[in-house]
């Protein structure tokens, strides 16, 4: 997935100078928006790390960090998009997806054992990865007032992850070639609990948790979510959050010809601007 600077900026513009165009003071910040809409940047910082057993299940996989040995580093900004909003005073939605995307080339530094193939130390290696999140979360209000609110629910957390990787080496005049191709998609059903509350007039914070294990099946694991935010809103429909994320995954695939282990990290700040009404 690849995003421009550009498009982010335009993003945010749109946002802006319409509520800019006719600001006033803002009232006190209500703790929950009728309905929402949040675009900015996501500076984040992604581990990964992935595992293929042998098809015969005879030989366990290495554990490749792609970041050290293939050089994928997904430390950048990217595009971060979320819509939401409430039905009635009880039923609080939200919705967001967020990419990172990499590709390199390197000499790796150690063997790597990846399904049936070697990967051999000092062969040329290259890789590219794409990772694409989608969320989204239901909330039922326990706690609803004016400057404050408190739900729990259920929400849902879809990883889609592609990576290619590939190493030749020249041994004697002969090339050793080896590629592997992993995909995986998964939808990971998560316990949500969240809290906001409003500080001041033009002031408004929030927590929020996720988390779910799952054993047994074709696919298994757990994942967690966690967030904390802090916004400000100088005019009435329009204002900035600055948002720290941290995400954990970590999933089995069980496949009839192997078996695949993905872990993924990801971790920072986002910097958006939110229209509400």
């Amino acid at each position: 997935m690849k995003h421009s600077n550009n498009l982010r900026i335009r993003v945010v513009l749109a946002l802006a100078l319409p509520a800019m165009a006719g600001a006033t003071d803002a009232a006190a910040v209500e703790a929950v928006d009728r309905f929402y809409i949040s675009a900015g940047a996501y500076k984040a910082n992604n581990d990964v790390t992935l595992r293929r057993d042998s098809a015969s299940g005879t030989t366990q996989g290495t554990h490749v960090d792609l970041k050290r040995d293939f050089g994928l580093d997904m430390d950048k900004t990217e595009s971060y998009l979320e819509i939401g909003g409430t039905i009635g005073r009880r039923h609080r939605l939200k919705a967001f997806r967020y990419g990172h995307d990499a590709s390199a080339t390197r000499v790796l530094e150690r063997d790597l054992v990846i399904g049936d193939d070697i990967y051999r130390e000092t062969a040329a290696a290259t890789g590219d990865i794409d990772i694409d999140l989608l969320g989204a979360s239901y909330s039922w209000l326990l706690h609803h007032g004016e400057r404050s609110a408190f739900g729990i629910g259920l929400g849902a957390i879809r990883y889609k992850v592609s990576a290619n990787l590939a190493a030749a080496l020249d041994n004697d005049g002969e090339i050793e070639a080896v590629a592997s191709s992993i995909s995986e998609s998964h939808w990971a059903p998560l316990l949500h609990l969240e809290y906001i509350r409003s500080i001041a007039d033009h002031w408004r914070v929030g927590v929020d948790a996720s988390y779910v294990r799952k054993s047994g099946g074709k696919v298994s694991g757990d994942a967690i979510d966690l967030g904390v935010k802090a916004e400000f809103f100088p005019w009435e429909h329009f204002g900035f959050a600055l948002r720290y994320n941290y995400n954990d995954i970590d999933l089995e695939f069980e496949h009839s010809g192997h078996r695949d282990e993905i872990n993924i990290k990801n971790r920072g700040p986002q910097l958006v601007a939110t229209y509400r009404f």
